[in-house]
């Protein structure tokens, strides 16, 4: 009789142990880099005048101003156009969106290149899709940028999606700018720390890989972009966490670790929390704050947390600029 409760408790156990990894509110599609580069030079990013659409029926159509200001020496290393969508469902059942994207000025049908998804990941009511598209376009000119895209729900279907926002990131290369160290990693982890799901599982980490000289450093600036991130209807005071080169909730007593910082400032990474801002209109949550003091020489993070916010963590850039 004891083997058998034995093997039942066990049962139990891998049973708890296997469900978080199942429950993708949790933080499992960690984002991915796709630029990393030493340059003359910086990035700029926008949403332009993007707004919540509502729900887009087969043929409708949505419309985002962009405008962009480049050095007049500027020559594009690394473009991108990101359709941040949510919501994505035929009646009751959860489908991919099918839609194209189509530049004005040019006339140009963007092509798509990548499709970063995410969901609940478990049967309940409203688990339908959210994501990213990606597509690439024509090369930003030198000085100012403005055009329109527009986009277009194809399906032939009654499937319906919601749009938050469109973002342009621009990497460019500058011979009159400061040298400087990019990063870009993009992805869709959709993070709620909710239905068994606890914070520190609700958690996305972005690493930084490579070797930096820290004392040749003038600035070191962590951007980052979560459709949803800092627009909840919970009434609590922290409502998500931002760590860089920290493990989230230190295990070490909060009085030690007053006394390393003191001793050591930097040390042991830092925390933000409500780091994102967005609201019903505009759902595009975006986050930039200074991480120089806070930067190692090799092996840099960073990791965002939810708690019962619900974001989907999209784009993470890291620039660290050098002194003349």
């Amino acid at each position: 009789m004891s083997s058998r409760r034995t093997l039942a408790g066990l049962i139990l156990l891998l049973g708890l142990l296997a469900a978080p990894a199942a429950a993708t509110y949790a933080g499992d599609r960690p984002l991915s880099t796709v630029f990393h580069e030493e340059l003359r030079g910086g990035y700029v990013y926008t949403v332009g005048n993007s707004t919540y659409s509502g729900a887009l029926n087969p043929e409708d159509r949505y419309a985002v101003s962009l405008d962009i200001d480049l050095p007049g020496d500027a020559t594009i290393r690394h473009q991108r156009i990101y359709v941040y969508w949510s919501w994505s469902k035929l009646d009751q059942n959860a489908i991919y969106p099918a839609l194209s994207l189509t530049r004005t000025d040019t006339g140009e049908n963007l092509t798509e290149v990548a499709r970063h998804t995410d969901s609940k990941g478990f049967v309940s009511t409203n688990d339908f899709f959210s994501g990213m598209d990606i597509f690439a376009t024509k090369d930003l000119n030198p000085g100012k940028n403005s055009f329109e895209v527009v986009l277009k729900n194809n399906a032939t279907d009654n499937r319906t999606f919601v749009v938050q926002g469109i973002g342009l990131l621009a990497v460019y290369e500058s011979p009159e700018s400061p040298e400087a160290i990019v990063w870009v990693s993009e992805g869709a982890d959709l993070l709620y720390s909710s239905y068994g799901i606890t914070p520190a599982m609700a958690s996305s980490r972005i690493d930084f890989p490579g070797e930096i000289d820290r004392s040749g450093l003038k600035s070191a600036e962590l951007f980052l972009v979560a459709p949803s991130g800092g627009y909840t209807r919970e009434n609590i005071p922290v409502i998500n966490r931002l760590f860089f080169n920290r493990e989230g909730t230190g295990s070490m007593p909060s009085f030690f670790e007053m006394i390393l910082s003191a001793i050591f400032p930097g040390s042991s990474g830092k925390e933000w929390v409500n780091v994102f801002d967005s609201d019903e209109t505009v759902q595009i949550g975006i986050d930039r704050r200074d991480v120089l003091p806070y930067l190692r020489s090799e092996g840099n993070f960073a990791l965002v947390q939810d708690e019962k916010d619900y974001l989907v963590l999209s784009n993470a850039v890291l620039r660290a600029e050098r002194r003349p």
